[in-house]
């Protein structure tokens, strides 16, 4: 098991299970926060995500029209979603998202490579050059492909961590116009080229549908090396929506062995809050 050795504000050594070796000492943020929080919708995905002590990738649309990128208005693409927003802020955020959570040690975050995202103004001149460049990298003539083509995997992950500051975002009730920029949102994003996989890293445009994210995402379900994964000690709140599904989380974290030991156990139980209690004091 790896650590990552980080300093304190007041210069004190931490220690974070899960996570790469490194010397690097993180800065404690003031403005933000220092959990990055996965909202989930229903107490079933948190039970798996504390069993399997990983976060598991789904491919999920964006909408990409903002760039005005040729013949593409948007493009669908595995990742895990991360807000950074205060605990006493999560009360809308979750409104949107699912009143189940798991707040992650950012610092943790932050050595498993998750990237805060690049929110775009439409109108700005580097949304207009990313535009161009992209345009002409993309409809390139046979002649000039080799031009392009050390440039075109910056290019694809650079969008990939992109999104506007507000828009459209599919939902279970259908688009949805969101202020993005309030979100906060960092974002993982497996990497799928590098293993031996068919599975694609940006679904091919004909394939466009619920159907198949559905199918691609089951197929990274199967795939241990493209999931996020954790150490129990890297998790700093747990929230759940009401009491009896605090009993229910208990009893499944007790039944299933999750924790290695009765102090994990304990330690893991004692960071569980509940949303409804939580919103009488926000």
């Amino acid at each position: 098991m790896t650590q990552a050795t980080q300093k304190s504000t007041d210069n004190t050594i931490i220690k974070t299970k899960g996570a790469p070796q490194t010397n690097q000492a993180f800065i404690r943020p003031k403005q933000s926060a220092n959990v990055l929080f996965k909202c989930m919708k229903r107490l079933d995905y948190l039970k798996s995500t504390l069993k399997m002590k990983a976060i598991v990738p789904r491919y999920y649309e964006e909408k990409i029209n903002y760039l005005n990128i040729k013949e593409i208005d948007k493009i669908a693409f595995p990742m895990s979603c991360f807000c950074d927003i205060h605990l006493n802020k999560l009360v809308d955020h979750m409104g949107n998202y699912g009143d189940f959570a798991i707040g992650m040690n950012k610092d943790w975050g932050i050595t498993q490579g998750i990237q805060p995202i690049h929110y775009i103004n439409e109108y700005s001149a580097l949304r207009k050059d990313f535009s161009s460049i992209f345009n002409h990298a993309k409809h390139a003539t046979d002649n000039q492909r080799n031009d392009f083509s050390t440039y075109n995997n910056y290019l694809l992950m650079d969008l990939l961590f992109m999104k506007p500051l507000e828009g459209e975002m599919m939902t279970d009730k259908g688009y949805e116009t969101r202020n993005f920029h309030d979100e906060r949102e960092w974002r993982f994003v497996p990497n799928i080229n590098e293993v031996d996989t068919e599975l694609p890293l940006v679904i091919e445009q004909q394939q466009m549908n619920e159907k198949s994210y559905g199918a691609y995402s089951d197929g990274i379900q199967t795939r241990p090396d493209l999931w996020l994964k954790f150490e129990l000690s890297a998790i700093k709140y747990i929230i759940v929506t009401d009491k009896s599904s605090k009993m229910e989380l208990i009893n499944f974290l007790r039944d299933n062995d999750v924790a290695e030991n009765e102090e994990e156990f304990f330690d893991l139980v004692s960071k569980i809050m509940v949303f409804n209690d939580l919103k009488e004091d926000w």
